[in-house]
């Protein structure tokens, strides 16, 4: 006990020392804290405490709020966004940067609490680029060391399981940031990270979210983050993720889910879960296609699906 409690106090000495102070405990907590969702809009939106914006950069432009300019000018799916610059085109010769970090754990130390076998964490990013295409733009960076060094995320390989979704290429340098990242005109891309439980007792996986532009004015957009959902999947040990399993429209839904499979089991069930982990629907023999999406509220789900040996994990939003 006395060893755990030192490691987990020189892991928030660590990031003291870095400026961000609080930590997405996505793997003892499970009660509260295990899954969260930053939509920049709900009172359930915690990106005040979890994010942190470098005061260090003169000039850093990330702000959360409405926007309102040419390309930018409403959220994902609510009106407020987390954008460079609310208002105004994004400026020459900039560097903005805002991170958050999540304690991640190994099969010892998940809470007592959280039913399952700890697979690790997951990471959901919503976001949308208008940038002067090679010159200025975005990239995620990733530190396991509290902030002391980073990795591009394309390159990083500790504890790394893959990457889903449309992300960048080792080619796509961008020129401002002398490294790999989003640049160009793109509407919305999500991104899905998955990562493996920590070799060690704790662990802090810490993401950096970087923009930045050269000497050219060009009177564009910048980088828009709609929804970033960072959370501890928990399955039964025995089953294996393959998110290929399934794809599901439309998304957003209104009426109706469709589910489709991409092969058939006697097996097969559906758990759909609110931005809180509650259950609000649980069927172990389902059959049909279809899902009612009437009966949630607006907002975001995680749906899961296991035909028993391997499972799938879907996010979808409701919007009447």
């Amino acid at each position: 006990m006395k060893k755990l409690i030192f490691v987990i106090l020189a892991i928030v000495a660590a990031i003291n020392s870095k400026g961000q102070s609080n930590y997405i405990n996505v793997c003892q907590d499970c009660d509260n804290n295990w899954w969260q969702n930053f939509d920049f809009n709900s009172e359930d939106d915690n990106s005040a405490y979890y994010f942190y914006f470098d005061t260090t950069q003169a000039n850093n432009i990330w702000q959360i709020g409405t926007p309102n300019k040419t390309i930018f000018n409403y959220g994902y799916y609510y009106p407020r966004a987390l954008v460079t610059d609310t208002v105004n085109a994004y400026p020459i010769n900039n560097i903005s940067s805002f991170q958050f970090s999540i304690l991640n754990c190994s099969g010892q130390d998940v809470g007592d609490n959280c039913n399952g076998g700890y697979g690790g964490p997951n990471y959901y990013i919503v976001h949308k680029i208008e940038t002067d295409n090679g010159f200025d733009g975005g990239t995620i960076e990733v530190s396991h060391n509290n902030g002391i060094s980073w990795v591009n995320l394309i390159q990083d390989t500790m504890n790394f399981v893959q990457i889903g979704g449309n992300i960048y290429t080792l080619n796509d340098t961008v020129a401002s940031l002398g490294k790999p990242g989003f640049s160009g005109s793109a509407e919305w891309d999500e991104i899905s990270i998955y990562y493996q439980i920590s070799p060690i007792n704790l662990d802090t996986i810490t993401f950096r979210f970087t923009f930045a532009s050269d000497a050219i004015e060009t009177n564009q957009d910048g980088w828009m983050i709609g929804f970033i959902s960072v959370g501890g999947i928990f399955e039964g040990i025995d089953e294996i993720r393959n998110d290929n399993l399934i794809t599901i429209d439309p998304n957003p839904a209104s009426d109706k889910l469709l589910l489709h499979r991409t092969k058939n089991s006697p097996n097969q069930t559906v758990q759909i879960m609110n931005n809180s982990g509650q259950v609000l629907y649980n069927n172990t023999s389902f059959f049909p296609e279809t899902i009612d999406a009437k009966q949630f509220t607006n907002g975001m789900y995680v749906l899961k699906y296991s035909d028993g040996k391997n499972f799938a994990i879907k996010r979808f939003i409701v919007q009447h």
